[in-house]
Protein backbone atom coordinates (compact mmCIF):
# COMPACT_ATOMS: atom_id res chain seq x y z
CA UNK A 1 0.00 0.00 0.00
CA UNK A 2 3.03 2.66 0.86
CA UNK A 3 4.29 1.87 -2.24
CA UNK A 4 0.99 2.76 -4.36
CA UNK A 5 0.57 5.82 -2.26
CA UNK A 6 4.28 6.77 -3.21
CA UNK A 7 3.64 6.41 -6.43
CA UNK A 8 0.32 8.42 -7.06
CA UNK A 9 2.44 11.23 -4.64
CA UNK A 10 5.04 10.96 -7.13
CA UNK A 11 2.56 11.41 -10.02
CA UNK A 12 0.70 14.34 -8.61
CA UNK A 13 4.55 16.12 -7.72
CA UNK A 14 5.61 15.77 -11.32
CA UNK A 15 2.30 17.29 -12.84
CA UNK A 16 2.85 19.91 -10.20
CA UNK A 17 6.73 20.24 -11.13
CA UNK A 18 5.83 19.85 -14.76
CA UNK A 19 3.30 23.38 -14.77
CA UNK A 20 6.15 25.01 -12.18
CA UNK A 21 8.91 24.70 -14.26
CA UNK A 22 7.24 25.66 -17.18
CA UNK A 23 6.13 29.00 -15.51
CA UNK A 24 10.00 29.17 -14.38
CA UNK A 25 10.94 28.90 -18.12
CA UNK A 26 8.67 32.01 -19.36
CA UNK A 27 10.81 34.05 -17.14
CA UNK A 28 14.66 33.03 -17.39
CA UNK A 29 14.49 30.05 -20.02
CA UNK A 30 14.35 26.21 -20.18
CA UNK A 31 17.91 25.23 -19.14
CA UNK A 32 18.51 27.79 -16.82
CA UNK A 33 15.06 26.63 -15.03
CA UNK A 34 16.38 22.67 -15.56
CA UNK A 35 19.38 24.05 -13.57
CA UNK A 36 17.63 25.99 -10.81
CA UNK A 37 15.46 22.96 -10.55
CA UNK A 38 17.90 20.89 -10.27
CA UNK A 39 20.36 22.79 -7.57
CA UNK A 40 16.89 23.17 -5.61
CA UNK A 41 16.22 19.24 -5.54
CA UNK A 42 19.84 18.89 -4.84
CA UNK A 43 19.48 20.80 -1.69
CA UNK A 44 16.09 19.48 -0.50
CA UNK A 45 17.27 16.13 -1.05
CA UNK A 46 20.96 17.24 1.29
CA UNK A 47 18.97 18.48 3.90
CA UNK A 48 16.64 15.72 4.02
CA UNK A 49 19.55 13.40 4.27
CA UNK A 50 21.67 15.69 7.06
CA UNK A 51 18.31 15.90 9.26
CA UNK A 52 17.88 12.00 8.55
CA UNK A 53 21.57 11.20 9.86
CA UNK A 54 21.61 8.88 6.86
CA UNK A 55 25.50 8.32 6.48
CA UNK A 56 24.78 5.63 3.67
CA UNK A 57 26.02 8.56 0.86
CA UNK A 58 29.65 7.69 1.89
CA UNK A 59 28.87 4.42 0.10
CA UNK A 60 28.53 6.37 -3.68
CA UNK A 61 31.75 5.28 -4.37
CA UNK A 62 30.46 1.60 -4.83
CA UNK A 63 27.62 2.87 -7.11
CA UNK A 64 28.64 1.77 -11.02
CA UNK A 65 29.25 4.60 -12.91
CA UNK A 66 26.68 4.44 -15.59
CA UNK A 67 23.77 4.62 -12.42
CA UNK A 68 25.21 7.82 -11.77
CA UNK A 69 23.91 9.20 -15.28
CA UNK A 70 20.79 9.86 -13.20
CA UNK A 71 21.27 13.34 -13.03
CA UNK A 72 22.55 13.89 -16.21
CA UNK A 73 18.98 12.17 -17.38
CA UNK A 74 16.81 14.79 -15.00
CA UNK A 75 18.30 17.37 -17.14
CA UNK A 76 17.08 15.76 -20.25
CA UNK A 77 13.57 14.76 -18.66
CA UNK A 78 13.65 18.29 -17.30
CA UNK A 79 13.93 20.13 -20.61
CA UNK A 80 12.32 17.92 -22.61
CA UNK A 81 9.09 18.17 -20.20
CA UNK A 82 9.04 21.93 -19.72
CA UNK A 83 9.63 22.14 -23.99
CA UNK A 84 6.75 19.93 -24.37
CA UNK A 85 4.50 21.42 -21.72
CA UNK A 86 4.59 24.79 -23.84
CA UNK A 87 4.08 23.38 -27.03
CA UNK A 88 1.40 20.89 -26.33
CA UNK A 89 -0.27 22.03 -22.68
CA UNK A 90 0.17 19.79 -19.48
CA UNK A 91 -2.66 17.39 -19.94
CA UNK A 92 -1.00 15.88 -23.35
CA UNK A 93 2.84 15.94 -22.16
CA UNK A 94 1.71 13.96 -18.67
CA UNK A 95 -0.33 12.07 -20.90
CA UNK A 96 2.73 11.15 -23.49
CA UNK A 97 5.14 10.76 -20.88
CA UNK A 98 3.37 8.17 -19.00
CA UNK A 99 2.71 5.91 -21.75
CA UNK A 100 6.58 6.58 -22.99
CA UNK A 101 7.54 5.32 -19.43
CA UNK A 102 5.59 2.65 -19.13
CA UNK A 103 6.47 1.37 -22.66
CA UNK A 104 9.88 1.57 -21.86
CA UNK A 105 9.39 -0.09 -18.55
CA UNK A 106 7.59 -2.88 -19.95
CA UNK A 107 10.82 -3.42 -22.73
CA UNK A 108 13.39 -3.40 -19.35
CA UNK A 109 11.45 -5.95 -17.41
CA UNK A 110 11.12 -8.03 -20.73
CA UNK A 111 14.62 -8.05 -21.40
CA UNK A 112 15.91 -8.24 -17.82
CA UNK A 113 18.08 -4.84 -18.95
CA UNK A 114 19.75 -2.65 -15.63
CA UNK A 115 19.77 -6.21 -13.65
CA UNK A 116 15.76 -5.98 -12.85
CA UNK A 117 14.47 -9.80 -12.98
CA UNK A 118 13.93 -10.63 -16.91
CA UNK A 119 9.71 -10.86 -17.12
CA UNK A 120 7.11 -11.97 -19.97
CA UNK A 121 5.05 -9.43 -21.37
CA UNK A 122 1.80 -10.71 -21.92
CA UNK A 123 -1.16 -9.33 -23.83
CA UNK A 124 -3.20 -7.52 -21.29
CA UNK A 125 -0.14 -5.43 -20.74
CA UNK A 126 -0.20 -4.80 -24.71
CA UNK A 127 -3.62 -3.79 -24.97
CA UNK A 128 -3.21 -1.22 -21.64
CA UNK A 129 -0.42 -0.02 -23.56
CA UNK A 130 -2.53 0.68 -26.87
CA UNK A 131 -5.64 1.38 -24.41
CA UNK A 132 -3.94 4.29 -23.19
CA UNK A 133 -2.44 5.79 -26.53
CA UNK A 134 -6.11 5.55 -27.98
CA UNK A 135 -6.66 7.79 -24.54
CA UNK A 136 -4.31 10.12 -25.41
CA UNK A 137 -5.55 10.61 -29.40
CA UNK A 138 -9.38 10.87 -27.65
CA UNK A 139 -7.84 13.97 -25.37
CA UNK A 140 -5.63 15.39 -28.56
CA UNK A 141 -9.26 15.57 -30.43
Amino acid sequence: MRGILFAISGGFFLTLQSVANARISNSIGTWQAATLTQMTGFVVALLITLILRDRTFRQMKEVKLLYLSGGALAAAVLFSNMTAVHLMGVTLTISLFLIAQLGLALVIDWNGWFGMIKRRLQLPQVIGILMMIGGVLLLKW
